[in-house]
């Protein structure tokens, strides 16, 4: 558990989100269970209370699809707030973990935020992340004081019965494609192999335990974001969905969620970065201003 000198890392040239002058340095420790992350903390000025920990996004180096994380946390800490993009065991730069336990996820975001206390005085803490990312920050949270916030990129969600209504009844109406299914059914052919799914590669808790999980995070003050895509539309297509997955707790000032069907899971698209970045700017000096 022996923490490694820190050593800065330049600014990347080549990157047109960051600000002219910076605002920011970066440091990269090894920390923990022989982790390895880079820490973007505000230059010139002490940091605000609040820190954010990004989590791996599936099997993805910690900066992200497309260098997102790289991008969001320089963006954040330019506004006063230190980031932490780390590789948990066995992805990115990270070797495998050595140890056994059933709490190693747990166990790697305290050992994260025990660091930042450690460096830059943070005592409170957001967790986030795309996809699995968000999967592990929403697993996590119930279990840590310390967390004092989420942001879930296609996170958690779960098919409701809108969900189905504005997934099927457009089909039902098309006569083209209800032809087809008709003759999917009558012609006997052979099976294709079953696809993996989105159900195969999450870690959803059961939807009545999101929603307890949530109602206990609302009774002590967490501030949740839930931010989903057109990507996950195979079990998230609208604005009111959390509120029909997850019930009243969704009418709480500390939860807040948004449906942008225009983007793609790995916010690809330049502007659709920027929308993200102003999103999170916004959310975090409005819940964390300190």
């Amino acid at each position: 558990m022996n923490l490694q000198a820190a050593v800065p890392l330049p600014a990347a040239a080549h990157d047109t989100s960051a600000p002219s002058d910076r605002g920011y340095e970066e440091r990269v420790h090894r920390f923990g269970d022989g982790l390895v992350g880079v820490a973007t903390l505000p230059a010139g000025r002490a940091p605000r209370a609040t820190a954010l920990i990004l989590l791996n996004a599936g099997l993805v180096h910690r900066m992200g699809p497309f260098r997102l994380y790289v991008q969001m946390a320089r963006r954040l800490a330019a506004e006063g707030y230190v980031v932490l993009r780390f590789d948990q065991s066995g992805l990115g730069d990270s070797p495998l973990s050595s140890q056994h336990s059933d709490n190693r996820k747990r166990d790697e975001v305290r050992a994260a935020m025990d660091l930042l206390e450690r460096e830059a005085g943070v005592r409170r803490f957001v967790l986030g992340g795309i996809c699995s990312g968000a999967d592990d920050s929403f697993n996590i949270a119930p279990l840590e004081p310390r967390v004092a916030g989420l942001v879930l990129l296609d996170g958690v969600s779960y098919r409701t019965r809108g969900h189905k209504l504005r997934h099927y009844l457009p089909r039902l109406l098309n006569p083209l494609r209800v032809l087809r299914a008709l003759w999917r059914r009558l012609v006997p052919r052979r099976e294709p192999p079953r696809a993996v799914g989105n159900d195969d590669l999450r870690d959803f808790p059961t939807r009545d335990e999101a929603s307890r999980r949530l109602l206990a995070l609302d009774a002590r003050g967490c501030q949740v974001l839930l931010l989903y895509t057109g990507g996950v539309a195979s079990y998230h297509n609208h604005r009111r969905q959390a509120l029909e997955a997850f019930g009243p707790v969704m009418r709480s000032s500390n939860m807040a969620t948004e449906y942008w069907p225009e983007c793609d899971h790995t916010f690809y698209v330049r502007r659709h970065r920027e929308k993200l970045f102003a999103c999170l700017q916004d959310w975090m000096q409005a819940r964390f201003p300190d």
